[in-house]
């Protein structure tokens, strides 16, 4: 391994927390050397060097060769964009760095995780996979069913249901329509529960479900998160199913011989307790997840994937962390329109709200397409009870308000 000071911090249009990234590593004598595709990124000045990749139509050997003749010698590699995480894995690979397992890319595709979920006997949920355009609609034999990207889908993007063969006939058009004949999907079995998420680090020993989510108030209609994600979750079925999700990602890892890292997994759970997969995301939680598990774990989830992606002592404190009692809630707010947030209730009014401890809220922020989850403004709140939280909640969508230009 590498013995030089340079860690590469990917960055995508203009996102990927490269500022509070280049911090950190200089808090560790680092230097940050910023990857992106823009030569005038607006970033650039707050890291040592910047180095350009076409991530869309480059290769690894674009990355290697610029790397080379900047004098860059890569001790790490470490990214929070997801469409990037691919990127991140060959890097790490070409040059021998942490998270460059030849298996972690199988967590980039729903399809390929499921298939092996299945082959490790941990999933019997029926599913298939394949180029949206090509795909065998004649191939599912129950519904109501779930569709969506196998790949790059964060923000809850293009997923749709399917209650029989028309209308998943009619999902796949107009998913094709929207993105490529050749993009790959995944067609799995609804899952009629509750839907939840778990955060920790993957270690030696397993997967650490440290920080877990019950989405008390999903959008079932647009398969998006709303209303009251509630921690530690107040249902005692939900609790039992992200135990056993978070066994189940420990075998998943350790059939893939994958250790290191962050994941943010999501799951569903029925009215028994039987969680089943709905996505893996290899890098921390986004929002106020970060806030929620520094405040209720005494651990920085960004901080913590940084020290292990350099190879660090990380795991030893991610070993005996736990979360503390404090019942949390963030409550998200959505735009529902395309177009540009001209005015919206100050986010400094919001948190001055009792009950509500952080919060964020995207300035200007314009919205492009209504086919994937669109936060604009996110609370975080608490409160002794469920019913509190409920009260806070309400107070504070009393007061949000937001007009569009």
């Amino acid at each position: 391994m590498s013995h030089s000071r340079d860690v590469l911090v990917f960055s995508k249009r203009f996102v990927g927390g490269v500022r509070t990234l280049a911090t950190m590593l200089r808090e560790l004598d680092l230097r940050p050397v910023l990857v992106s595709a823009d030569p005038e990124d607006i970033n650039r000045d707050a890291c040592d060097v910047h180095l350009v990749v076409d991530w869309d139509g480059g290769e690894l050997g674009d990355l290697v060769r610029a790397a080379d003749e900047a004098g860059v010698r890569p001790t790490a590699v470490v990214n929070l964009v997801d469409p990037l995480i691919g990127w991140q894995i060959r890097t790490a690979h070409h040059y021998g760095l942490p998270g460059g397992e030849p298996n972690r890319e199988v967590l980039l595709s729903k399809t390929r995780v499921r298939e092996e979920m299945t082959r490790l006997g941990l999933s019997a949920l029926p599913f298939a996979g394949g180029p949206v355009a090509k795909f065998d609609v004649a191939a599912v034999a129950e519904y109501p069913v779930i569709v969506k990207p196998a790949r790059d889908s964060g923000g809850s993007r293009l997923v749709r249901r399917a209650d029989g063969p028309e209308q998943l006939a009619e999902h796949l058009r107009e998913i094709a329509e929207k993105t490529s004949p050749d993009l790959e999907v995944i067609v799995e079995r609804h899952i009629d529960g509750t839907e939840f998420s778990v955060d920790g680090p993957l270690l030696e020993t397993g997967f650490r479900g440290l920080f877990s989510v019950e989405k008390s108030q999903h959008d079932e209609l647009r398969h998006h998160d709303a209303g009251l994600r509630i921690s530690p979750p107040p249902s005692a079925h939900v609790r039992r199913g992200a135990e056993q999700l978070t066994a189940d990602i420990s075998a998943l890892c350790a059939g893939l011989g994958i250790v290191g890292g962050w994941l943010h997994v999501e799951g569903r759970v029925t009215a028994d307790g039987r969680a089943e997969l709905v996505e893996i995301n290899p890098r921390p939680g986004g929002g106020l997840y970060r806030p929620a598990t520094l405040r209720t774990c005494g651990i920085d989830s960004v901080q913590a994937s940084v020290q292990m992606s350099l190879g660090g002592a990380a795991a030893e404190e991610l070993a005996v962390a736990t979360r503390n009692d404090e019942l949390l809630a963030l409550l998200p707010f959505e735009i529902d329109q395309v177009g540009r947030v001209a005015r919206a209730t100050p986010l400094d009014e919001l948190k001055a709200i009792p009950g509500v401890v952080d919060g964020y809220q995207f300035d200007g922020m314009e919205v492009h397409t209504l086919d994937q989850e669109n936060f604009f403004t996110e609370a975080l709140i608490t409160a002794e009870t469920v019913e509190g939280l409920i009260e806070v909640a309400d107070r504070v969508r009393a007061a949000f308000h937001y007009e569009m230009a």
